[in-house]
């Protein structure tokens, strides 16, 4: 019963101090290199990082900031942009810099089945 305790105790302990290391600059795990993101609307992009951080977000010539909250969470957004090419996501928050590559601004459509795979979109 005891060392069922002790564990029980320092496992609290871990878990409290990992909470009181500063935090990375992270972004939400959908952000990727090769990824498209929705034309005509505005774009969200949103992470962690150290409480109290400016973190700024460029994409093409467009840039927007954000101050993350107590809780290290930020999030910002981004213009509406036109269909276009490959460009370079940045997100930085002084110290750390995060670069996506190959980001293009677009849509994808997905179309399933066999039988109506035939008819032409208009």
């Amino acid at each position: 019963m005891k060392l069922g305790i002790q564990i029980l105790l320092l496992w609290a302990i871990a878990m409290t101090s990992a909470d009181a290391q500063p935090q990375r600059l992270t972004v939400a795990p959908l952000f990727t290199d090769h990824m498209v993101l929705q034309r005509d609307q505005p774009i969200a992009v949103w992470g962690w990082a150290e409480p109290g951080r400016e973190v700024t977000v460029t994409l093409e010539d467009h840039e927007s900031s954000s101050i993350t909250d107590p809780s290290g969470k930020w999030r910002t957004t981004l213009p509406a942009m036109n269909a276009g090419g490959s460009n370079t996501l940045r997100i930085s928050d002084g110290e750390n810099e995060i670069q996506f590559e190959d980001v293009v601004i677009g849509e994808i459509w997905l179309c399933s089945g066999q039988s109506n795979m035939q008819y032409p979109l208009v």
